[in-house]
C-alpha cells in the first residue's frame, strides 16, 4: 500500500505501470505464441495481446478508485499501462527466436 510519501523519482508511478505492463503483455504474447500453430500471425497475436493489456490497465485504474489511499481514473496511468503493453508485445515479436 503506497505511503504518504512521494517517490523521489518524479512520476514513479507512471515507470512503475509502463514496467508492470511491459511484462504482463511479453509474458501474454508467450502464451498466445505458444499456442499457435501453423505459421504465426503477428498482426494478430500483437493486436490481442494489446487490447487485453489495455482492458486489463482500464479494469485496474477502474478499482483503484474503490481502494482507500489510492487514486484511480488517471489516464496518464492508463496511457502507461497502454504503451507498456505495446512496447512489451513488439519487444517479444523480435526476442521470440530464443524461446526455441
Amino acid at each position: 500500500m503506497p505511503g504518504p510519501e512521494e517517490p523521489p523519482i518524479a512520476n514513479f508511478d507512471k515507470i512503475a505501470h509502463f514496467g508492470f505492463f511491459f511484462g504482463g503483455s511479453g509474458l501474454l504474447c508467450a502464451y498466445l505464441y505458444r499456442r499457435q500453430t501453423g505459421t504465426v500471425n503477428w498482426k494478430k497475436l500483437i493486436l490481442t495481446a494489446v487490447i487485453i493489456i489495455s482492458i486489463v490497465g482500464a479494469l485496474d485504474e477502474y478499482h483503484q478508485s474503490f481502494t482507500p489511499g489510492r487514486t484511480g481514473n488517471d489516464q496518464y496511468d492508463w496511457l502507461a499501462d497502454i504503451l507498456g503493453g505495446i512496447s512489451g508485445a513488439f519487444i517479444f515479436k523480435f526476442l521470440h527466436r530464443w524461446l526455441k
